[in-house]
This record gives C-alpha cells, structure tokens and sequence, in this order.
C-alpha cells in the first residue's frame, strides 16, 4: 500500500490499523530477525501523522522480547535495547496527555524484562529490576492493569542469574521472596510453579560466573540452590523432578572445587534423588561424568540388578518420573 501511494496508483493510504495488524502479526513470527523492520513501521506512521495506540506499542515490544531471544549475542542486546527504548518512548506518549490512547500495562512491563534478561549485565538486571518495583508499586496503589504475574519476577531472576554480578544469587533470592510474598498477599497471577525454583536454582550456580567471588560466596550459593530444593519438597504442588536434581547438579559442580568435598556433595546429591524415584539418563550422565570411575561403580552399578547379563537401575530409582 505505501508503493501504491508513493507512486500515485492509489489514494488509499494506510491507516493505523493496517500499521497495527502488520506489527502483531510481526509479534507472532519466529524469524530471528523480524525485529528489524519495527523502527521503520513507527517512523513512516510518524511521517504519516499516524499516532501508535497501545497495541501498537505493545506487539512492537513483544517483537523485539522474541528477537532477543532468538538472535545471537550480539544482535540480541541490541533487540534488548530496543525493547527498553521502545518502553522509554510508550511512556513518553502516555505523559504526554491525561486522555492517551497508550498506557503500558504489565504484559509491557514484563516483555521488555524478559528481553533485558538476555543482556547478561548487571545494569540489565537492575533495571529489570527495577521496572518490577514500579509494577509493585503501581498495583499496590490500585492499578490492576499493573498486577506482576509470575513471568515479571521469573524474568528479573533470570536476569540476575545471567548478570555474572558477585551477588546475584543474593538479590535473585530477594525477588523471588518478593514472588513468595505477593502470593500470599492475594496475587494468584504470580503463584510460583517449579520454573521460578528451577530459575532461582541456576541464579545460585551462575555464583562462579564472577572472578571475584569468594569461596565463602560461593558456598552461600550452593546452601542456597540446598535450601530451595528442601522447601519444593515441603510443598505439594511443586516437588522437585528429575531436572531439578540435574540442577543441583551442575550447581555443585559449578560452585566446588574437585576434590573430596565435592565427591561426597555429589555422592548425596544422587543418593538423594534415587531416594525420591527421580533418576533419569541426563541425571545419571551428569553424575558419570564428574565423579571417579569407583564412585560411579559403587553408586551405580553396584546398585544396577543384572538381567540376562543386562544391567539395569532398580527400579525404585526411576519410579516418580512417569508422572513428573
């Protein structure tokens, strides 16, 4: 259509919902890179006198979150950017009058953390960070339209666990307490399920991330990582599977160092999920591949019933993970 006029074959120009329809059909695609052309869309609406509304601002967004995610490093933190720029200028719009026609909510809100999660900075996880306060604030003083839902805080713990900051795990536990809380205060939308443990879990082993971690810190963490596990299995709706204890896992690899120590947190580590039924092939895997070749064999196949000169786990192992 914008040829067509351009080239005088045609007087019907595009309106605003011809520029809405193409970005939330942009916002459902999955070309790594359709992201580029959002900028281009909002500029000739400028040009046009075509004012965005909400769902404008909103499925420009949603693209830029997908891009983040799905492009590479590089071209990632600029869709990260752009997501947090595209809010900045959403805002902008809404200050601009008292009867606008754009008003960010926290589907906005919780997009642009989840594209800042991408940018593994600690500036990235502050800000994330900090449009989830704004998202608490605002719903405290009645805003329903603000209301965090469990993304909005899975996003910023994520983004403090990609962060590489020397205390992440620390303020990744915050948020999630802050999760915990919101919950108990009436918020069904943030209502915890096992990938809010799980992200704190990964926040705790990304501790080693920082050269200047200490050992203490990084013991901290793995107490931590222990201590989310033990309250998932006092719960009834989110008990740990067999990806949580793969978690662990790699936690304790991460944050020890080889050595006795970190044989015998392995060794309980495993035991703990043979006791629990949850022993899969990525789980045993991970075990075979970090402790000693007699560690293994007392462990496993020590355990393993022989079948017709076939070894196989007990049974008593695997029973939970038909059903997790």
């Amino acid at each position: 259509m914008e040829k067509l006029v351009s080239h005088k074959k045609t007087e019907v120009r595009p309106d605003l919902d011809c520029y809405k329809y193409v970005l939330i059909a942009m916002s459902r695609s999955k070309v790594p890179d359709v992201g580029a052309n959002v900028i281009d869309l909002f500029n000739t609406m400028e040009e046009d006198r075509i004012f965005p509304d909400t769902a404008c601002f909103d499925a420009a967004i949603e693209t830029f979150k997908n891009c983040s995610r799905r492009a590479k490093l590089e071209e990632s933190e600029t869709y990260a950017n752009a997501a947090e720029m595209m809010l900045k200028r959403m805002e902008r719009e809404h200050d601009r009058s008292s009867v606008s026609a754009v008003l960010p909510s926290s589907t906005t809100y919780t997009n642009v953390i989840l594209a800042l999660a991408v940018r593994k900075t600690q500036k990235a996880a502050i800000t994330a960070d900090g449009l989830l306060k704004k998202m608490e604030q605002k719903y405290a003083e009645g805003n329903e339209a603000m209301k965090p839902t469990r993304d909005s805080y899975v996003g910023v713990i994520h983004a403090y666990g990609n962060s590489g900051a020397e205390s992440s795990f620390i303020h990744a536990n915050e948020v999630f307490q802050r999760m915990m809380t919101q919950h108990s205060n009436g918020n069904e939308a943030v209502k915890p399920d096992i990938s809010a443990y799980h992200a704190l879990i990964r926040a705790c082993s990304r501790a080693s991330m920082n050269d200047s971690a200490s050992t203490e810190q990084q013991r901290q963490a793995l107490v931590l990582a222990i201590a989310t596990i033990q309250e998932m299995k006092k719960s009834d709706l989110n008990r740990p599977n067999s990806k949580t204890y793969l978690l662990l896992l790699q936690c304790c690899i991460q944050l020890l160092s080889s050595g006795a120590e970190r044989a015998k947190a392995l060794r309980s580590i495993f035991r703990s999920c043979c006791k629990d039924g949850l022993v899969d092939q990525q789980v045993l895997n991970e075990f075979q591949s970090v402790v000693s070749t007699d560690v293994y064999h007392n462990e496993v196949v020590h355990a393993a019933h022989d079948y017709n000169g076939v070894k196989a786990l007990p049974e008593s192992w695997t029973r939970n993970l038909g059903y997790r």
